[in-house]
């Protein structure tokens, strides 16, 4: 008996709390977007003006007639936009959580445009708003680069992105090279070439493969060849050559 009772109880409960939800408004919005100090890509104005395409105002609107799934789509067609949650707090207030893409790199194709390749290689255009100050790829690099969709899937020009990709990320990800490599040039052999930020001198990297093992010779090079003689005294560093360095000099 007293079961019954008690679910008879939770029903007109929970019916009364239905019906106080229906009932809600939505008591103003708020935006949180992440790492914002560091990144700006995507700024409150830009999430408002999305916002207002789907209503004009949501403020005082029911909260049943907004529709999240609709504005956090709409959100996440911001191509600088890694992750979003939209949601209502138990006042009333609809949230928006954003999370923005990292670049590593920035790629400037022979045509003169540019675009990103994010932390978890995908493509993303520049922005009016915000440069990100990452290492920069420039040479003979193919305008299909830039058209890719998003991903470096098959096609022409994808393996030398997955190439630009692995490098960028293990410069970034190492704390010497992530200063002094300033910049990358692609040769017409499809070549890496490296622009230091000390020293005036070349560094022909050669294909991106055995990334570690280079680095490690150019390493050694700066460590106890340069200590000597200085870090002007060469014009080009080759490292394409297994177990040795061929300098050039000035």
């Amino acid at each position: 008996m007293i079961w019954l009772i008690l679910g008879g109880y939770l029903a007109v409960i929970l019916g009364f709390v239905s019906k106080e939800e229906d009932q809600l408004c939505c008591t103003g919005v708020k935006i949180i977007i992440h790492d914002s100090l560091n990144l700006q890509f995507v700024n409150e104005d830009m999430l408002i003006r999305l916002m207002q395409s789907t209503a004009n105002d949501l403020t005082g609107e029911a909260l049943r007639d907004i529709d999240l799934q609709e504005i956090e789509n709409r959100i996440h067609s911001l191509r600088a936009v890694k992750s979003a949650e939209v949601y209502f707090t138990v006042q009333g207030e609809l949230v928006m959580e954003v999370y923005q893409r990292k670049p590593v790199v920035r790629i400037i194709d022979r045509a003169g445009q540019s675009f990103y390749i994010d932390e978890e290689g995908y493509i993303m255009p520049t922005s009016r708003n915000f440069c990100s100050h990452v290492l920069v790829v420039n040479g003979r690099i193919s305008e299909e680069c830039r058209k890719a969709k998003s991903t470096m899937e098959q096609g022409r020009g994808m393996d030398l992105l997955r190439d630009i990709f692995k490098m960028a990320t293990y410069i970034t990800n190492d704390e010497f090279w992530n200063v002094q490599v300033m910049q990358i040039y692609i040769n017409e052999k499809q070549e890496f070439e490296l622009i230091p930020r000390v020293g005036a001198h070349i560094i022909e990297f050669g294909p991106a493969d055995d990334i570690e093992t280079k680095f490690e010779k150019l390493w050694i090079l700066y460590d106890e060849g340069f200590r000597n003689t200085g870090w002007n005294q060469y014009d080009r560093i080759n490292l394409k050559y297994k177990n040795q360095v061929v300098c050039t000099k000035r």
